[in-house]
């Protein structure tokens, strides 16, 4: 009898981490997309303001924060510095499919940031200001679509977790 006793809790335990650790990459998309936002804003304004080049934005950008999303501006300084032959494109994109597995992003946002990728350095300031506020109306639509996504499966996950390790039990038992 007791064995079967911890043998429920275990198995509700384990479908329970299963439901939780489901439900939490659609509570950190929203977020990390928002800090994406302050980060290519942040690149916005040091191109503005500041006139920086784009590896010394990248640098202080990337050391602004502890979060995997600004990894991409920390990986793609890393490329082009040690590499002679690549461009802030390259560098960016490769960047950013090293780094997508380490985020809570998926491939359409990983696609909003390469096309971004494309179009930095190839144009004037004014060209840049333009493609950053693209791409960050891009974010801020696909933000909306993970807050979405957040409230109708984040509960939902958990929920599955508790109620499957429970009909689990029910049948072993």
């Amino acid at each position: 009898m007791l064995l079967k006793i911890i043998g429920s809790i275990l198995v509700i335990g384990g479908s329970c981490v299963i439901g939780f650790t489901l439900s939490s990459a659609y509570s950190k998309r929203p977020v990390q997309l928002k800090i994406l936002q302050s980060l290519i804003q942040m690149l916005g304004n040091e191109i503005r303001f500041m006139s920086s080049i784009i590896t010394d934005a990248f640098e202080r950008i990337g050391r602004s924060i502890d979060n995997p999303v600004a990894s991409f501006f920390t990986n793609a300084l890393e490329y082009l510095n040690n590499e002679e032959s690549i461009n802030i494109a390259q560098a960016w994109e490769r960047a950013i499919y090293e780094n997508m597995g380490k985020t809570a992003l998926n491939k359409e946002d990983a696609e909003i940031l390469i096309s971004f990728g494309k179009m930095l350095g190839n144009s004037d300031i004014q060209g840049q200001l333009k493609n950053i506020e693209y791409t960050l109306q891009q974010l801020n639509l696909q933000q909306l679509k993970a807050e979405e996504a957040m409230k109708k499966y984040e509960t939902m996950y958990k929920t599955l977790g508790i109620l499957g390790g429970a009909l689990a039990v029910i049948l072993l038992i």
